[in-house]
């Protein structure tokens, strides 16, 4: 028997690829992707909206809270 070389990442007698090199090209992709770069945007672009709205929310509920009272208490003041 003679020694045995290396395939350079050929498939094997079922068809796999050899473990080492698959994981190797799979990190390597994974680094070069940049597709979830534009979902994360969107994402932070929503979350500002998000923020932005909730603040508007929160200021508009405080002078309704206010303008009510108002009301209340004049209403009451007139009975």
């Amino acid at each position: 028997m003679g020694k045995t070389e290396p395939n350079g990442g050929l498939s094997d007698a079922a068809g796999r690829r050899a473990p080492g090199r698959v994981a190797a090209r799979f990190v390597v992709r994974l680094l070069a992707d940049d597709s979830g770069a534009t979902a994360i945007e969107y994402g932070l672009i929503l979350s500002l909206i998000f923020l932005v709205i909730v603040g508007a929310v929160t200021s508009f509920s405080t002078k309704f809270n206010t303008i009510l009272n108002s009301a209340a208490s004049n209403i009451n003041g007139a009975l």
